[in-house]
């Protein structure tokens, strides 16, 4: 039989262990903001983050004829699916609504977010040169052939009630991954990338005095 006293200790050890063992969302943030901008209409430009990756889509045109023979053109548009570009998307959707506004009541002014920089590429590392010595036979093996490194730069644009321009910043980050025959996609390059750009930019957001007066000024209404 196990002792009472023993059941306190039981307990917390499996509640350790399983917080221990939680798997953190892949957009978690290094961060977490004390204080918040007011209330904003927020928007991604979903335009522009599909050039910066080079996500293209189709336009398809189709000619209707409607009532009294008139004819009317109709577009739709198909995008292509990249999975770099939608976690783009959904880190700056995370970041907007969980980090940088706050909820409740009425929005005071808009703000704007997109992805203006995307490059990957690769270099040699030591992993290269013993492949190159082992004839192949190290990348094999699973050594690193290369490291990935992709640099990403994000842009956010403040608007007043008015829809005029206010302020922007820009944030930059970087991400590495060693390549290997069995490992070669690079998309937690581009999250790790992401992160430290938006860990970039939220420091110049939170420290700016225009932005911290509109946040003063709204608290002050309420």
């Amino acid at each position: 039989m196990i002792k009472r006293y023993h059941i306190p200790a039981i307990l917390f050890f499996l509640l350790y262990t399983s917080l221990l063992f939680a798997q953190k969302s892949v957009y978690t943030f290094p961060f977490e903001n004390t204080y918040k901008l007011p209330p904003m209409e927020t928007f991604i430009n979903t335009e522009e983050i599909a050039s910066t990756y080079q996500t293209y889509g189709n336009l398809y045109t189709t000619e209707i004829t409607g009532l009294g023979d008139e004819s009317m053109e109709q577009n739709s548009i198909t995008m292509i699916s990249d999975v770099k570009a939608m976690d783009a998307f959904h880190f700056l959707k995370f970041y907007m609504e969980e980090q940088l506004v706050g909820t409740g009541g009425e929005p005071a002014g808009s703000a704007e977010m997109s992805i203006i920089y995307f490059h990957e590429k690769y270099r040699f590392n030591v992993g290269s040169v013993l492949n190159v010595l082992t004839f192949g036979l190290g990348t094999l093996m699973g050594i690193p052939y290369a490291t990935s490194v992709t640099d990403v730069e994000v842009e956010a644009s403040f608007f007043n009630d008015a829809n005029q321009f206010m302020t922007s910043h820009r944030g930059v980050g970087r991400g590495k991954k060693l390549v290997s025959l069995y490992s070669t996609s690079t998309r937690v390059t581009n999250q790790k990338a992401l992160k430290k750009a938006l860990n970039d930019l939220n420091t110049k957001i939170m420290s700016d005095s225009t932005l911290l007066k509109t946040q003063s000024a709204e608290a002050d209404i309420q």
